[in-house]
C-alpha cells in the first residue's frame, strides 16, 4: 500500500485514453456529495494499481488517497480446494484506526470467489464509519477479461476503461442480494446497468 499527494500530470483525456467509456451516473453523484464539502478532508482507499491519472483526479478534493493494489495481489486471493483461505489483514493491511470516507473498488470485486470476497469486505467494514461510500462495478454479462484492466478518470463523471477483450474467463455474477448480505448495515444508494455490461454500484454505510 502506497500513499500518494498531488501529481502535476492532468486528467488524461479521451484520445489519451482509448479503451471503452463509459458514463457513470452513481460516480457523478459520488463526486458531486463530495464537492458539496469543500473544506472536508477526505480519506479514500483506492484498491487499483497505483495511478497518477488517480492521483491528480483526486487532488481537487482535500484528501489522503491511500492505494491498496488489489489487482497485483489477486492470485494470492484466489482460492483452490487444498489452499487455506486467504488472510486479508496480511494481503490488505490496514492500521487498526483507519477509517475511510469512500472505497473504490472499480471491478475489482469480480475477480473474487465467494469465501475471499465476504472476507475482504468484512475485513472493509470495520475501517468504514457510518456515511461511508463504497463504489464498485459488477459485470452482468457472461465473460469478462482475464485481467480488470484500468480505469483512467475524464470529468463530469465520464472514464476509459482500459483492457485486454482477447483473453476472457467466466463472470461470476456476483448478485445485488449477495453483495448486501456481505455488506450489512450498508445500503445501496444507487444502482445503475450499464450499456457495457457493468452494474455500477454506490453503496453507503449508515
Amino acid at each position: 500500500m502506497a500513499l500518494f499527494s498531488r501529481s502535476s500530470r492532468p486528467p488524461a483525456t479521451p484520445e489519451e485514453a482509448g479503451g471503452e467509456r463509459l458514463s457513470a451516473p452513481a460516480f457523478r453523484q459520488l463526486l458531486q456529495s463530495l464537492e458539496r464539502e469543500p473544506g472536508r478532508k477526505y480519506r479514500i482507499l483506492d484498491l487499483a494499481r497505483a495511478s497518477g491519472n488517480h492521483v491528480t483526479f483526486f487532488s481537487r478534493f482535500r484528501c489522503r488517497l491511500q492505494v491498496a493494489a488489489l489487482a497485483e495481489e489477486l492470485p494470492a486471493w484466489r482460492l483452490r480446494e487444498e489452499d487455506p483461505p486467504p488472510d486479508p489483514a496480511r494481503l490488505l493491511p490496514l492500521p487498526p484506526e483507519a477509517r475511510f470516507d469512500l472505497v473504490l473498488c472499480w471491478n475489482l470485486l469480480d475477480y473474487l470467489e465467494p469465501e475471499p470476497l465476504s472476507l475482504l469486505l468484512g475485513h472493509l467494514l470495520p475501517h468504514l464509519g457510518p456515511g461511508s461510500w463504497l463504489h464498485a462495478f459488477i459485470q452482468t454479462r457472461g465473460e469478462m477479461p482475464s485481467q480488470p484492466g484500468e480505469f483512467l478518470l475524464l470529468e463530469d463523471g465520464q472514464m476509459e476503461w482500459r483492457h485486454d477483450p482477447g483473453s476472457t474467463i467466466q463472470t461470476p455474477r456476483h448478485s445485488r442480494r449477495t453483495l448486501e448480505r456481505w455488506l450489512p448495515g450498508v445500503r445501496v444508494r444507487q444502482s445503475r446497468l450499464l450499456q457495457n455490461g457493468f452494474q455500477e454500484y454506490l453503496f453507503q454505510v449508515t
